[in-house]
């Protein structure tokens, strides 16, 4: 009472409430996260302790800046901004506990721009009740400030609120040149302001004109063969029995294999860790970490190179996560190079219930296509296997072959016993979504003139050292993918796959220009140095494998990392979790 009577009785008991606050929050954090700030200032050196010291500094006093003004509002619009307030709390450090930091500009992005499926997703993934614990002191301290009088006048409540509101946006745009997001969290409010304000400021420093044109070309006649291009989602290669796991998940794709229908290609690299970052260099073909150029969004797409050879463009989207970029571009008009653009919508509509089905319904629609004619060239973002892994397969006997498996809505949980229902539940989806989808496909497909080249956008940690996160992070288990190519028993283009060399390692970089390769596009028409096509790779190629996490310009928050040749202890190999059985399942 004695400090709430100091305060109110102050000279200027509004700003005395806000640097009090301020500093009880501060000191909190200091109390509930002070491992994580010895850790950071003992890997520092001098001269980044005295950045680290500034940084402090400067965020302090953003912290009271922030609660001033939210002291200077009115009574009833002070009660919903900390209820908001509150919330966020609540979101930031559920962000903590599970990813080690708050959010950042690229999770604000994304949290923004992803389907409402994948964002309720999160939300469950993400959330533990010991979040409370964390975020109940903060929540006290925020409450003291609606005891501090508000200011009646609006015209005193603007010319109160200017310098602390441009002090914000300063030191805000400040550390967005200067100091990574992950490198630096104090307080969960002024973090997510922040996270705000640098998704704001990289959309502003953003190229936002049209793509590079392709030079004059016209095919001579359209092409007799057809061109599918899966991106899948979150599918670990080193999960599949294709490449080595001692469980039965692919089995009909090692049959192809056999069948000299399959090209192995092995563990790729994927570009990131993020599902933006590999689809945007994935189809626009970019090959340098970060891309400060903004040459993804400036290069044509892979789109365009089909349009250009004569193939008929689809692009079928169920995963609401890749090409979003390509709408805004085009305003009110088409797509640019794109026939057809077919949501999980447009298969309601065309009484193809995904719910249900899951990709084996996009399986079955590819088949349909190709059984009418050929020409096309198809790229497809599949559900595959973003978690929750239990919503990705069929609730029956016959899909569930290894348990104990999670339930729909559970949390992951890094015990061994945990880890057992987690990887059980993610072997039952890959072999559903990956192995059931090619079956279905092949098995339905008359029309034998057609490849798919597939790869996984990202993979996942699967809690194998402790991680309660699926991806996200620069770990390298998530840039742990698949790359193989499919052909039909007619394929007109057989000869290109044979030569592809043994011993090869592949980057998602070199996907581009084996699409390129498998249209036919002329060298002339290459717009951009792209980095080498599968087919012509050799073993002394790509003995670094590089990737990047975080934000895809380059901004600030990013870090770019490498697999070598060879790759550390561990990489490429998953084995299953318990006593079960392994090759057969059940």
């Amino acid at each position: 009472m004695c400090l709430f009577s100091a305060v109110t009785q102050a000279p200027y008991p509004r700003a005395m409430a806000a640097l009090v606050t301020a500093t009880l929050a501060v000191l909190i954090d200091l109390i509930f996260r002070f491992s994580d700030y010895r850790n950071q200032l003992n890997s520092l050196p001098v001269a980044g302790i005295m950045k680290f010291l500034g940084s402090f500094t400067l965020v302090f006093l953003q912290v009271v800046a922030l609660f001033y003004l939210i002291t200077l509002l009115p009574g009833p619009i002070r009660m919903v901004i900390l209820l908001f307030s509150f919330f966020i709390i609540i979101i930031q450090f559920s962000y903590w506990l599970t990813l080690s930091r708050f959010m950042t500009g690229t999770d604000l992005f994304l949290a923004l721009t992803v389907s409402g499926d994948h964002r309720v997703q999160a939300i469950l993934s993400f959330f533990k009740p010991l979040v409370f614990l964390y975020a109940l002191p903060h929540v006290l301290v925020l409450s003291a400030i609606g005891f501090a009088s508000p200011v009646s006048a609006y015209r005193e409540i603007l010319v109160l609120s200017l310098l602390p509101a441009l002090y914000l946006l300063a030191s805000n745009y400040a550390l967005f040149l200067h100091v990574p997001e992950r490198g630096f969290h104090l307080n969960p409010l002024t973090s997510f302001l922040r996270a705000a304000l640098s998704c704001k400021f990289e959309n502003l420093r953003k190229y936002h004109g049209p793509r590079d044109d392709l030079p004059a070309f016209q095919a001579s006649q359209p092409p007799p063969d057809s061109i599918i291009y899966v991106i899948d989602e979150s599918v670990r290669g080193s999960n599949l029995s294709l490449n080595g796991y001692p469980r039965a998940t692919t089995p009909f794709l090692q049959s192809l294999e056999n069948r000299g229908l399959l090209k192995n290609l092995g563990i790729c690299v994927a570009a990131g860790s993020f599902s933006h970052i590999s689809n945007a260099y994935l189809i626009s073909g970019h090959n340098t970490f970060p891309d400060n150029d903004f040459r993804t969004v400036k290069n044509p797409t892979v789109l365009d190179y089909a349009k250009k050879m004569g193939y008929k463009t689809i692009y079928i989207d169920i995963n609401r996560a890749c090409l979003s970029s390509l709408i805004k571009e085009a305003g009110d008009g088409e797509v640019r190079s794109l026939d057809r653009w077919m949501t999980d919508k447009s298969f309601k509509e065309s009484d193809i219930d995904l719910e249900t089905t899951k990709d084996v319904g996009v399986a079955r629609y590819l088949s349909s296509l190709l059984n009418e004619k050929s020409g096309y060239f198809i790229l497809v973002n599949k559900k595959g296997l973003h978690f929750h892994y239990r919503n990705r397969y069929p609730d029956d006997m016959a899909s569930t072959i290894w348990e104990p498996v999670m339930k729909a809505s559970q949390a992951i949980d890094p015990s061994a016993t945990g880890r057992e229902k987690l990887v059980n539940t993610y072997d039952n989806g890959i072999r559903f979504q990956v192995d059931e989808f090619f079956r279905e496909f092949v098995s339905a497909t008359t029309n034998q003139n057609y490849v798919i080249l597939y790869t996984s956008d990202h993979g996942q940690t699967l809690a194998e050292n402790g991680q309660v996160y699926t991806h996200m992070k620069p770990d390298k288990e998530i840039v742990d993918v698949p790359d193989f190519l499919v052909s039909g028993e007619g394929y007109s283009k057989k000869g290109l796959l044979d030569g592809i060399a043994p011993g090869i390692r592949v980057s998602h970089l070199n996907n581009f220009a084996t699409l390129l390769d498998l249209m036919g596009v002329p060298m002339f028409l290459r717009v951009r140095p792209y980095d080498r096509s599968i087919f012509n790779l050799t073993e002394e190629d790509n003995r670094e494998r590089y990737y990047m996490s975080g934000s895809l310009h380059g901004s600030g928050d990013y870090v770019v990392k490498m697999i070598p040749t060879p790759p550390d202890e561990g990489w490429g190999v998953s084995r299953p979790v318990g006593n079960g059985p392994e090759a057969d399942g059940k």
